[in-house]
């Protein structure tokens, strides 16, 4: 945004400036003016000659509006600033300012150029404040842009480190799980060996029980012969 109004700022400051040029290389013509010349005072008549009625003395240096010349040249129809119309000597007159006139109109025109530098300088005013706030807001943009990237760099080892650590998981868990099978086959394994040795100690048990039987019989017929042949 601060962009685009920083280009149209600079193309009003141009459009303004050529219109302040062309403005004063055209105000010249846009009238055709006639000036007393540098005499003290002329009659304005109501014709074109000194036979005429007097309308009102005009002073030097006084602002006329051309009309028309007589036939003779010797005399011009013009318009003063306050409406009148009348005719004067065209001795009188002439195309450009007086002095004095020359150097109020100079004045006038360094004023409105003042008053347009001052317009232009204010602008220019702006348009830095303009581009002051453009740099900044770029160089925030840059920090963000630099801040996301860092964030950005850690979500990726972050990311990295959970699928090493979700690939260890698996690992461990299928590490766990073959330990548990043999766990397992350990208990079954333990579970046999301990029936085998149960069993063992049964048979045993009772072998020596049949052979304490077999002795409990025997012995005492083997006594008793013993005792007959004694006798």
């Amino acid at each position: 945004m601060f962009g685009k109004n920083f280009k149209n700022r600079i193309i009003t400051v141009k459009r303004l400036s050529a219109l302040v040029l062309s403005f004063l290389m055209v105000a010249p013509a846009l009238a055709e003016k006639r000036y007393i010349s540098d005499e003290l005072w002329i009659n304005l008549r109501t014709g074109p000659s000194n036979e005429f009625r007097i309308i009102k003395t005009l002073k030097s240096g006084s602002h006329l509006q051309f009309i028309e010349e007589s036939e003779d040249g010797k005399f011009t129809k013009v318009t003063t600033d306050q409406g009148l119309e009348g005719w004067v000597p065209t001795r009188f007159l002439q195309d450009k300012p007086i002095a004095f006139e020359k150097l109020i109109l100079t004045q006038r025109e360094l004023d409105k150029l003042k008053a347009d530098y001052n317009e232009l300088k204010s602008q220019h005013s702006e348009l830095k404040k303009e581009l002051s706030q453009t740099k900044q807001a770029q160089s925030e943009t840059t920090e963000e842009k630099q801040a996301q990237a860092k964030e950005l760099e850690h979500i990726k080892k972050v990311s990295a480190n959970a699928i090493n650590l979700d690939k260890k998981n698996q690992e461990l868990a299928k590490a766990s799980e073959e330990l548990k099978i043999k766990v397992d086959t350990l208990k079954a394994e333990n579970e046999r060996l301990q029936g085998s040795k149960d069993l063992n100690y049964i048979l045993i048990g009772g072998g020596l029980i049949l052979l304490g039987i077999i002795l409990g019989l025997v012995l005492p017929k083997m006594s008793g012969r013993k005792g007959d042949g004694w006798a």
